[in-house]
């Protein structure tokens, strides 16, 4: 029976194999991180603007004018797509939405969905209700109002509030879920909407997120980076021993192949790390 010392196990383990513990000892360290993650709440959104048109007054090209319900002159119309991620670790409920413009922009039009089950998400109760009763007002004043009388306060009220706001109540958002919400808003300065969309739960953080053609084109470039790291600190270890054997060369071989994938497995690792920190 052939008895090793602990210096002779530790010369016959090859680099590749303390490369496989630092990669079990790495993936051990994500997990942790990803139980105490869940104990955060990280919402993650990306906006676009889309102008649909702009009305102008031109001595050189003339005229031009943007209706709404073919009634309405709208100086500026944008169709405003926002979606909201949840990157976090946990599932919630009853997830309320609020969503408000500045006052020199107004919402004629707004929806909502479910990206992975397609299906519409519906308004807010409470603000469902005050807005039904704000259109009756607004409804039964027209039936009778004077044209030479300025308008009430009330009904002033009743319009900023209809137009300017919206709320929605996300019943069920699991983590990974994403959820679209469309918008037509005017701005009446021919310029872009500020749109403002707060998520008022506690302990939920919400960022903006990143487009998919700047995650792709950052992922490329860290895996470009770490990888040739990892390749050069290699070589330069295996290089600087006095014998290079035959596990030298095999480690030198397979990270020679593997470095990018190496290295884009160590760029989400430190992405992850800088998100849990977010």
């Amino acid at each position: 029976m052939l008895f090793y010392s602990m210096d002779e196990i530790f010369n016959n383990i090859t680099k590749l194999g303390w490369a496989v513990i630092a990669s079990v000892i790495t993936l051990l360290a994500y997990i942790i991180l990803e139980k105490f993650k869940s104990r955060r709440s990280l919402f993650s959104f990306t906006k676009t603007f889309n102008p649909i048109g702009t009305s102008i007054n031109d001595n050189f090209f003339g005229n031009i004018k943007i209706l709404y319900n073919d009634d309405r002159i709208v100086q500026h119309l944008n169709f405003v797509s926002l979606k909201i991620k949840n990157s976090s670790n946990s599932d919630f409920e009853d997830i309320v939405l609020k969503c408000w413009v500045d006052t020199n922009s107004n919402i004629f039009s707004a929806n909502a969905f479910h990206d992975q089950y397609l299906t519409f998400i519906e308004l807010e109760k409470n603000y469902e209700t005050n807005r039904k009763q704000r259109m009756a007002e607004i409804d039964a004043y027209n039936l009778t109002r004077e044209p030479d009388q300025p308008e009430p306060r009330q009904i002033t009220e009743n319009y900023n509030y209809i137009l300017k706001n919206i709320s929605w109540n996300i019943p069920v958002w699991n983590r990974g879920d994403s959820v679209t919400f469309n918008f037509l808003i005017e701005n009446t300065l021919g310029e872009a909407p500020l749109l403002m969309h707060p998520i008022e739960k506690k302990s939920v953080k919400l960022i903006e997120g990143k487009s998919a053609e700047e995650l792709n084109t950052e992922k490329g470039k860290g895996a470009l980076l770490y990888g040739y790291l990892i390749y050069i600190v290699s070589v330069t270890i295996i290089l600087s021993q006095s014998a290079i054997g035959k596990s030298d060369v095999i480690v030198f071989g397979i990270i020679g192949g593997l470095y990018l994938w190496i290295g884009l497995f160590i760029y989400q690792i430190v992405g992850y790390v800088k998100s849990f920190f977010n």
